[in-house]
């Protein structure tokens, strides 16, 4: 690596390889979507046509599912009611490989839910269900019992307070000071006035107006922001205090160093649901990747103004934060997974029909080529899913593939054609279909209707399933065979 040059993909290799534990209050996200066409004779609100509804992990969940969505080890501290959102809660987090072992069912609470109306990528109502008194000593000390079997295992520990009744002073004073003794770095994101709480984290990340509350001083300017940061950092003898400022980035304060300032890469908000969860979660996998404080702020702040361009509460891919970091290096039609369901809402929203097509498109030739430009002009947008190298081992057998990965994106990118590309790692591309939404599945005629994957999918909302012509005599299987032949 050239002096002064980053190198910003093995920072965020090492990144994925750390281990956190996250303690706090446990959320269900609840979205329902629709559309909004005429306001209501009733009352003036707009009335929003039931389309679609779906559940997410969200408060210090969505920070456990940031973190292990990126690739890091994530186990969650937390407590769900003894009701059907508490067992899906855990089922999500279970399904996203997260540590569930720390989370306690308590009959005596509800799990909290939000439910969010969401309509044209805008968040039009709000409704909680929760029960926000403190939780009982018996249940602070199981769940302390449950931290301390943990703490050994992890690199860092991210306590999420979202004022839901968890966060005792007890317990918090107790989940600090057993990190501080085993050297485990501890970062808070905070909630209410008195800071005191978290005395002796490593470092705290509260929002401008949070950081206003807390100190007592105004932070509309950079001056102010120190002077409030200042004040926290005596309340509660942190080591850094991060305030984030939203459009004007982060501001990084250290007891007898000089600030720092890290602006913010301009981005089109759609929503800022989770944000804060994903900046604390960056935070924390860069300095327990060996980070300084102001370079993993860089990172995570690059990660939440990713973020705040999807709807909901959303995740990072490497692939995505790698390109805000090195964006002279980006592949611009390279997706992950889970930008699909923002794309399609975004293109649908903009009167766009979407193609999609997938496939090995192992050894490219003439046939992918022409197959694919005629996808195109079935709508205007085209996204091509390609098989991983694993699974097309899997499913072709070695020596395949014979063009990896990397280089099989390399050149579908060239091809004026494609607009996007996502590898999945699935036998079957269903759950992008189902993310995505396309307007049109494409395969080849060599493929008959009822067995095109995700055929059921398509046709349930509408969209339809167009088998195309293909070049006789060309595919990959016949040019290997060929090749063999002739060198035999």
């Amino acid at each position: 690596m050239r002096a002064g040059i980053v190198d910003w993909a093995s920072i965020l290799e090492t990144m994925q390889k750390t281990r956190l534990l996250v303690v706090g209050d446990l959320i269900l996200d609840h979205y329902v979507q629709g559309r909004t066409e005429r306001t209501s004779p009733e009352a003036p609100v707009p009335v929003v046509v039931f389309e679609r509804e779906y559940t997410v992990a969200g408060g210090a969940a969505n920070v456990a599912r940031n973190l292990r969505h990126f690739g890091a080890s994530a186990g969650c501290i937390g407590i769900v009611g003894a009701d059907a959102a508490g067992v899906e809660l855990r089922k999500l987090l279970e399904a996203e490989g997260i540590d569930c072992s720390g989370i306690l069912e308590v009959p005596s609470r509800c799990t909290t839910i939000k439910t969010r109306i969401i309509s044209q990528n805008q968040q039009m109502l709000r409704l909680d269900r929760e029960s926000t008194s403190p939780i009982g000593e018996d249940i602070a000390q199981r769940l302390l019992a449950l931290y301390l079997s943990l703490l050994p295992h992890v690199h860092g520990v991210v306590i999420s307070d979202y004022a839901k009744g968890l966060l005792t002073d007890s317990l918090l004073r107790a989940i600090i000071d057993a990190a501080k003794k085993q050297q485990v770095p501890v970062f808070v994101d905070p909630k209410g006035r008195d800071y005191s709480r978290y005395r002796g984290a490593f470092a705290l990340t509260p929002n401008a107006r949070e950081a206003a509350e807390a100190s007592g001083v105004e932070t509309r300017t950079d001056s102010e922001v120190v002077l409030a940061a200042e004040k926290i950092t005596e309340i509660t003898e942190c080591e850094w205090v991060v305030v984030t400022r939203g459009a004007r980035g982060v501001a990084i304060f250290r007891k007898d160093e000089e600030p720092r300032f890290v602006p913010t890469v301009a981005r089109e908000v759609f929503d800022v649901t989770g944000a804060g969860d994903t900046f604390i979660a960056f935070l924390a996998m860069g300095v327990c990747a060996g980070l300084g404080v102001p370079t993993a702020c860089q990172v995570a702040n690059a990660a939440a103004g990713v973020v705040v361009g999807k709807v909901g509460a959303a995740t990072v891919g490497a692939g995505e934060l790698l390109k805000v970091l090195v964006p002279e290096s980006a592949n611009r039609k390279l997706l992950e997974e889970s930008q699909l369901v923002e794309l399609g809402e975004r293109l649908r929203k903009s009167g766009k029909r979407i193609v999609f097509t997938n496939g090995c498109f192992d050894f490219l030739h003439a046939g992918h080529v022409a197959l694919l430009q005629e996808a195109k002009r079935l709508g205007d947008v085209l996204v091509v899913a390609i098989n991983s190298d694993d699974m097309i081992t899997k499913l072709k057998g070695a020596p395949r593939p014979i063009l990896k990965q990397s280089d099989r994106e390399r050149l579908l990118s060239a091809i004026e054609a494609v607009d996007y590309i996502v590898v999945f790692d699935d036998e079957t591309p269903h759950k992008l279909i189902a993310s995505l939404r396309p307007d049109v599945l494409v395969k080849g005629r060599n493929y008959s209707h009822e067995h095109v994957e995700g055929h059921e999918i398509v046709e349930s909302y509408g969209g339809q399933v167009i088998l195309l012509d293909t070049l006789e005599s060309i595919s990959t299987r016949q040019l290997i065979d060929r090749h063999q032949k002739s060198t035999s």
